[in-house]
This record gives structure tokens, C-alpha cells and sequence, in this order.
């Protein structure tokens, strides 16, 4: 089976991967790209004992340096510029990770896909006029195969309700940053 291709995860989403115990049966089928905050700092940060036995913090390292992971970066101007494009509601809500996966995103001509399970990355995405480019860790799953019980911020209709909610709020001007 081909590997479901081009898909950026969010570091909440590769946190529940590694709670779930499916991080690398989801790397085997899909073509996983992550931020380098993501993979460097916000995935890594995070070693609850309910994650790995003993409380072992997540480590991308090898799986990055086997290629089963692909990372990205941009530049702080980069970032900085994207996040200029939204209003103070939608900029502060932001995280680090969130910022540069999507200022990414934005950037590349390939259709990739992104995976959060944050509301500002679907809402974002609908101001910009490319909800299509959302989707949720459940529809990632059902397509591979490894249906799981998730929480709702992982659902379809999480994202659902969030394109929506970025769809109105663009109707309404809020969002974009209005110069």
C-alpha cells in the first residue's frame, strides 16, 4: 500500500501518537513532515510516564535520522511575516510550532495536509481560503486503517467546527490582519 503522503503533524498530535502506541505503525504508512520546534523542542518536551514506560521523554532523533520523519524550518522573518498577516487574536494564538508549520505550509506548492488538534490551525486555514488543507487525526487514521477512540479535539468534527467557525469569522472581518 502506498504511503498516505505529505502530511504535517502538530506536536499535540505526535503526543497523542506516542500515548496511543501507534507512532511508528502511523511513520510506516504515511510520509510524516514536522517543524523543527516540533521535532526539536515541543514533541521533545513532553515525557509523561503515561507516554513511555519510566517516564522517558519522547525522542525523534532516530526516526529523523533514519528518514522516517521528514523536518522543515523557517526562518524567523518568515514566521514573523506570516504571523503579520492575521490580527492579534488569531497571531497570539499561535504556538511556535503552529507558526512555522503553517508559515510552511503557505510556502510550498505541493498539496500537503496538516494534522492539529489546536482550533486557531483549522481556523487559520479557512481565513486563507485552504480548509482542504486541514485534517484530523481521526480521518488520518480511519484512512490507514488504525481507527481509535480519541478525544474530541482530534475528530473530524472538531475540525469541522473549527473550518467553520475561520469560514465566519472571515465573513465578519476578524482574522486577517487589515492594513
Amino acid at each position: 500500500m502506498p504511503k498516505f503522503k505529505l502530511l504535517i503533524l502538530d506536536a499535540g498530535v505526535v503526543i497523542k501518537l506516542f500515548e496511543l502506541g501507534i507512532w511508528n505503525q502511523l511513520l510506516c504508512q504515511c510520509d510524516v513532515h514536522l517543524s523543527k520546534i516540533v521535532a526539536e523542542q515541543e514533541a521533545d518536551f513532553h515525557s509523561p510516564t503515561d507516554v513511555k514506560p519510566h517516564g522517558e521523554p519522547i525522542n525523534l532523533k532516530q526516526d529523523i535520522e533514519n528518514d522516517r520523519c521528514t523536518v522543515f524550518e523557517c526562518g524567523l522573518s518568515q514566521i514573523q511575516s506570516f504571523r503579520s498577516g492575521f490580527d492579534t487574536n488569531y497571531a497570539s494564538d499561535l504556538d511556535p510550532g503552529e507558526a512555522e508549520s503553517l508559515t510552511w505550509l503557505f510556502s510550498q506548492t505541493e498539496d500537503f495536509l496538516i494534522c492539529s488538534g489546536d482550533a486557531i490551525v483549522y481556523r487559520v486555514l479557512s481565513v486563507k481560503g485552504r480548509c482542504e488543507q486541514g485534517i484530523s487525526l481521526q480521518e488520518i487514521l480511519d484512512k490507514i486503517g488504525l481507527t481509535k477512540s480519541l478525544p474530541w479535539q482530534y475528530t473530524k468534527e472538531f475540525r469541522e467546527q473549527k473550518s467553520s467557525q475561520g469560514s465566519k469569522d472571515l465573513i465578519q472581518g476578524r482574522g486577517i490582519h487589515k492594513s
